[in-house]
């Protein structure tokens, strides 16, 4: 008798086990399956490929940028094509005059600012620019003003005392103004003292614009 009783126990749970099965199976059934859209998923991939390789090339920029040697060669490239840029802007000024070199110099100066501006909001990730920029002090806004004056003083000196001469009293004059600048803590840089060494350094370069003016 206990036997039988024991039968039928096991099938009894066996039946509710069947049940309960058939139960969840068919509520899994009757829930609705998350419609995909393969235009959305492609579309939603391209996305995280564009993300993945802007992220790359910025962090590809900024390694570059925080290497010494590569901002030396930067540096020494820029100071070649000023060197370059005095011949280019007295070649058009004796081509076209010297209002319409000096227009033609920063037009294009401009044009290569706006595509530096779009790469760099895109790819470079920089914010835009906000209310803070209001603050700015008056002497930040003259920038241009200063690259101006001296794009015109070097279409007006070149073909008179040549491109070495000229360049070398800019490039003297700028340093010793930077140093005088960094010692008074002017236009907002940090303090740095001009030591004895700074002045003998820049008497040098005053002797080094002297050789090179009258030879």
């Amino acid at each position: 008798m206990s036997d039988i009783n024991k039968d039928n126990n096991i099938e009894g749970e066996i039946a509710h086990s069947n049940s309960s099965t058939t139960h969840i199976s068919s509520v899994t059934q009757d829930q609705p399956k998350p419609e995909t859209d393969p235009v959305n998923d492609v579309e939603l991939g391209h996305q995280l490929t564009r993300t993945s390789t802007i992220q790359s090339v910025q962090k590809k920029m900024t390694t570059l940028l925080d290497n010494p040697i590569f901002s030396g060669f930067l540096l020494i490239l820029a100071g070649v094509t000023i060197a370059f840029q005095a011949g280019c802007n007295a070649t058009l000024n004796r081509y076209g005059g010297r209002a319409f070199s000096s227009v033609v110099s920063f037009s294009v100066g401009v044009a290569c600012c706006l595509i530096f501006f779009a790469v760099d909001v895109t790819v470079g990730n920089t914010p835009l620019p906000n209310d803070r920029v209001r603050t700015a002090p008056w002497y930040a806004w003259i920038g241009g003003i200063l690259g101006a004056y001296y794009v015109i003083i070097n279409i007006l000196t070149v073909p008179r005392l040549g491109a070495a001469t000229v360049l070398s009293i800019f490039v003297c004059a700028q340093i010793i103004m930077a140093c005088l600048i960094d010692h008074f803590a002017l236009v907002g840089v940090a303090k740095r003292t001009y030591t004895v060494w700074r002045i003998l350094a820049s008497l040098g370069l005053v002797g080094c614009v002297v050789v090179i003016a009258k030879f």
